[in-house]
């Protein structure tokens, strides 16, 4: 699907089967996978643990064949799981596993319910992709996740999920040869959808909230600059917004399997959920010259963009389920969550 954009994630939208049960594995980057692997207990930034209350999500759904693979993130209290709203459409059943590693989950529960942003209708640019899954049991012996409550373009953040996982300079796809393990990698937040669209073709919408985008700057290739996919785009037209050269060896971007999945970013004291993984997208086929995709047939390489549901529109939304206030008060949106596509509207998939 790469005319328009292309749903990053092992889900309904943009079906990628589950091979065995415990098959999960996340971002493409520029070494092994094992090199990014999100074990149970991993340390960041002094945080023992820090990501172990990120999931790995199987399930079944209405008009599909197979098990599907999304990711999420548990939230304040133990009881809720944030994902991607795609990941729960017409949910039949579903597995959660934390701290996944080796085949082996800290905690598994299973889904009793799930509340889909009520704007979501399967179109990816209404600013709908997000949902809350209820475990059976909440989890209490594991993190969970405080929203951030401000716009944060511009930062960069950590990515989490149990997609495939690849080499985004290599010429293969990203897979699930190392799905015994999810993954991490980091990115930038470079600019929101809406500038993004209303630079290209005035198509900008943000009706539910905001998305985050980011592309994958290329690490030791000739001529970078042509990879640079949103510098280039703003190069184009009147340089709106900038976007650096990315972050190194460190740069990663989402695959499929890792919608629902959070990016956090880092407030001073804690890890805090910032955006929900929704989708990612080839853009310079036929749009910018010469052709920015790195490689071709990996479908996560240098060139590629993904965009992640800001959650910090969606706070009030998100508590209202979850039933857990944050401290403060604040002027956000009461619309919802979402993911404001990019120009063209495209109606999900089904596989």
């Amino acid at each position: 699907m790469k005319l328009n954009r292309t749903l990053l994630s092992a889900a309904v939208a943009s079906a990628l089967t589950v091979g065995a049960i415990g098959s999960a594995l996340a971002t493409g980057n520029t070494s092994a996978p094992s090199n990014w692997r999100l074990t149970a207990g991993s340390t960041f930034n002094g945080v023992a643990g820090a990501f172990d209350g990120t999931a790995l999500l199987l399930f079944t759904a209405q008009g599909q064949t197979g098990t599907f693979a999304c990711s999420g993130s548990l939230m304040q209290g133990g009881q809720y799981v944030l994902t991607a709203a795609h990941c729960a459409d017409g949910l039949i059943s579903m597995s959660v596993q934390f701290g996944y590693t080796n085949d082996v989950a800290l905690e598994t529960r299973q889904v009793t319910s799930a509340v889909v942003h009520p704007g979501w209708n399967g179109t990816l640019d209404t600013g709908a992709d997000i949902a809350l899954v209820k475990l059976d049991q909440a989890v209490t012996n594991l993190p969970t996740y405080k929203l951030s409550t401000t716009n944060d373009v511009g930062k960069d953040h950590i990515i989490t999920g149990y997609g495939t996982s690849g080499i985004g300079s290599s010429t293969g796809s990203p897979n699930w040869n190392d799905g015994n393990y999810g993954h991490y990698g980091y990115n930038t937040f470079d600019v929101t959808s809406k500038v993004f669209n209303d630079a290209w073709d005035g198509s900008g919408n943000n009706t539910f909230g905001e998305t985050y985008v980011s592309d994958f700057d290329p690490f030791n290739v000739t001529d970078p600059a042509r990879y640079n996919t949103l510098q280039r785009v703003a190069d184009l037209t009147g340089n709106q917004w900038s976007s650096g050269a990315g972050l190194g060896a460190n740069e990663a971007l989402i695959a499929g399997g890792d919608s629902g999945g959070g990016d956090f970013i880092w407030n001073g004291s804690e890890w805090v959920i910032s955006a929900v993984h929704s989708w990612g997208w080839q853009f310079c086929s036929g749009r910018v010259t010469p052709n920015c995709d790195y490689r071709t047939g990996n479908s996560s390489s240098y060139g590629d963009l993904s965009g992640s549901t800001a959650v910090f529109s969606h706070v009030d939304w998100i508590n209202s389920v979850i039933a857990v206030p944050e401290p403060g008060t604040y002027a956000l949106m009461l619309a919802g969550l979402g993911a404001v596509g990019f120009v063209a509207r495209r109606k999900r998939a089904a596989a």
